[in-house]
């Protein structure tokens, strides 16, 4: 069996690189609609997330760097996974 090469793009960001492509899952029913999360992304630069009918959005997914930073701010865990995103097959959070 032949060595496979997977080519990925990379996002360098607070003295660490990231896989981009990762974008967070949000769980609507967990979500308060506390900000936490969109304010962290917006400060830190990507601007992904929004509050939106008073849950967090994935608002613009190709700005995603997917270092998780969302994930760890989220009181009650709604954002738990990171998943590939695909312009043409989206995740249902998305």
């Amino acid at each position: 069996m032949a060595n496979k090469k997977i080519g990925v793009e990379v996002a360098e960001a607070f003295g660490r690189t990231f896989i981009k492509g990762n974008i967070p899952e949000i769980n609507e029913t967990r979500c308060l609609g506390c900000t936490n999360c969109a304010v962290l992304c917006t400060k830190f630069g990507p601007n992904v997330l929004e509050i939106q009918d008073g849950i967090a959005k994935v608002v613009r997914p190709e700005n995603c760097i997917g270092d998780g930073a969302c994930m760890l701010a989220c009181p009650t865990k709604a954002i738990f996974l990171m998943s590939k995103y695909d312009p043409a097959n989206p995740p249902s959070a998305v």
